[in-house]
């Protein structure tokens, strides 16, 4: 049995609430630089915080196209030679978050998800100290291979 594709949007919500990291393909350069990150899936949007500087920002700065992947229960069946999981691709385009806002309710978002001891809603000298940034995304799918 192949995995099943999933798109619809409770699945996906569902996926994001457990998935602990995202994978982050940055493009520009010689070769595609990915990174595993904290996130946030709101929205309908994924958020990360990060410096100021960096290698990512460079990319960012030069190309804004983003690849993205998590997995979820990944488990190897060697007697069936399959794996089971739940896993997430996609790809869009990345932004530094300049709307106050939009910045704060990313950051306060971060903060419940990882039970951060950050004060909320964040103050603006936090706002301040750490940059966020946002992929809209463009194409996203679902799929999972689960016993059954």
């Amino acid at each position: 049995m192949k995995g099943q594709l999933r798109h619809d949007p409770a699945w996906l919500d569902a996926f994001f609430q457990r998935a602990d990291e995202i994978f982050v393909s940055f493009s520009g350069g010689d070769y595609p630089y990915v990174l595993p990150l904290n996130f946030v899936w709101l929205d309908g949007r994924i958020y990360l915080h990060c410096g100021f500087t960096g290698r990512k920002l460079d990319l960012l700065r030069q190309d804004g196209r983003v690849g993205f992947a998590a997995a979820l229960d990944v488990t190897i069946v060697r007697e069936r030679s399959t794996t089971w999981y739940k896993s997430v691709s996609g790809c869009g385009h990345i932004r530094i978050v300049e709307d106050t806002e939009e910045k704060r309710r990313a950051l306060d978002a971060l903060s419940l998800r990882y039970a951060a001891r950050c004060p909320r809603p964040a103050p603006e000298a936090m706002l301040r100290r750490v940059n966020v940034l946002c992929i809209d995304v463009e194409n996203i799918s679902g799929k999972e291979r689960t016993p059954s």
